[in-house]
Formats: C-alpha cells, structure tokens, sequence
C-alpha cells in the first residue's frame, strides 16, 4: 500500500511542501484546544459527541486524543457551540477573559465564571469539578 503524501502547493513562487510532523503537530494542537474549548464551557466529551450527533463519546475523544482528523461539519458545529470562529477553534489558544479586580490573585490573574446551580447535590458537584478543571488549567498556565 503506497504511503499518502503530503500534497505541495506554491506560495509566491516558492514551494512549500508540509512534513508528516507538521501535519501531527497541527492535528495535535487542534486536539488540545477541542479538550481545552471543552473544558473552559463545563462539557463532557459524552456531551459534545450527543451535540455532534456521535454515536458513543469514543468518536469525539479520538478528535482530542489527535488520533481522528476533525470533519468539518463537526468544526462548524462546535465553533457555534463555543461561540468562537471556526478559525480561532483551530489555530486560537483557548482563554477566558480576565476580569480585572482592585485585589490580584496569586499570577496576577483574576477570572470570572459563572455557575450554574438548581439547588441538586449533583448539580452542585458537577459544577465543583468543572472548576477545578478550570483552576488546573490557570495554574499550568493554559488560559
């Protein structure tokens, strides 16, 4: 079976021809920003598979394990989703907008999050771990 290569095209009279690690590191930012987009609204991957009309979760996960090209009906959909250009979704860096406060917090940052509560246990867990996801990745420096 022959080896598919990576097509060339000319930009201004200089040829340009992408590397097979360049596709996977394209595939693999793409991937870290779907689990970061993700993240940063509160979803689970089993949500965002249903959203997408995905059969079981395990679809969706390869697109953020970077093992599964994202189809771009797929990227349509969860660029209205998370409200942001189909562009930024994939060459962005995901990020909440800081709100500023006359105290700082420990890196300087403040950030605002909404949360939604029904008065539910559940409700109340499930929203205390999205924002320890959250802390996570203002820690790491991720947003």
């Amino acid at each position: 079976m022959k080896k598919e290569q990576p097509s060339t095209f000319s930009t201004q009279n200089v040829d340009f021809k992408p590397t097979i690690n360049m596709e996977k590191e394209l595939k693999q930012h793409i991937a870290e920003n779907l689990r970061k987009y993700r993240v940063l609204r509160g979803f689970t991957q089993e949500y965002i598979a249903d959203y997408l009309g995905k059969k079981d979760y395990t679809a969706y996960s390869r697109y953020e394990q970077g093992r599964s090209n994202l189809k771009m009906d797929d990227a349509i959909k969860l660029s209205e989703l998370y409200d942001v250009p189909i562009q930024e979704l994939v060459n962005g860096t995901p990020r909440i907008k800081p709100k500023h406060y006359n105290g700082t917090s420990q890196n300087g940052k403040a950030f605002s999050v909404s949360v939604a509560l029904d008065g539910s246990i559940e409700t109340l867990e499930q929203q205390l771990s999205r924002l320890k996801r959250l802390n996570i990745l203002i820690e790491h420096g991720e947003i």
